[in-house]
């Protein structure tokens, strides 16, 4: 894993915010996996050819399986109550560059009978002073 810096933004429902995090990256032509820190938990996104995978762990955890195309079951939990959740997905697209990777991720968070609109756009760069 390799340090880097992270830009992530997001929108939900049509509200879209941005930031910005030092994380870790490996990166392969068909795979990539980065893990970062936010406020209160640690995330970790794994990108596979078939799908991608991200977990939540803090203040809430969130479990997500994202295939294009289909519906796929994960998992909320808050205060020690875990919930089901299921995920549409309608785009996975990323790149990997030789100390990048470029992500967008569009799909629906489905949490019962309501459904989120999501939409990710991350870009991950390898940090400068570890260059080799």
């Amino acid at each position: 894993m390799q340090p880097c810096h992270v830009s992530i933004t997001t929108c939900v429902d049509e509200t879209e915010n941005t930031i910005t995090r030092k994380g870790m990256m490996q990166l392969s032509v068909l795979s990539a996996q980065l893990y970062y820190r936010e406020e209160n938990a640690e995330v970790t996104i794994l990108l596979k050819k078939d799908g991608a995978f991200i977990e939540r762990r803090g203040d809430y955890n969130l479990k997500l399986t994202l295939k294009k195309g289909k519906v796929c079951d994960g998992a909320i939990g808050i205060g020690g109550n875990e919930g089901a959740v299921q995920t549409f997905t309608h785009k996975i697209a990323y790149s990997t560059g030789k100390d990048s990777l470029l992500l967008s991720l569009h799909y629906d968070l489905i949490i019962g009978n309501e459904i989120q609109k999501m939409k990710v756009r991350l870009l991950a760069k390898q940090d400068a002073e570890t260059k080799e």
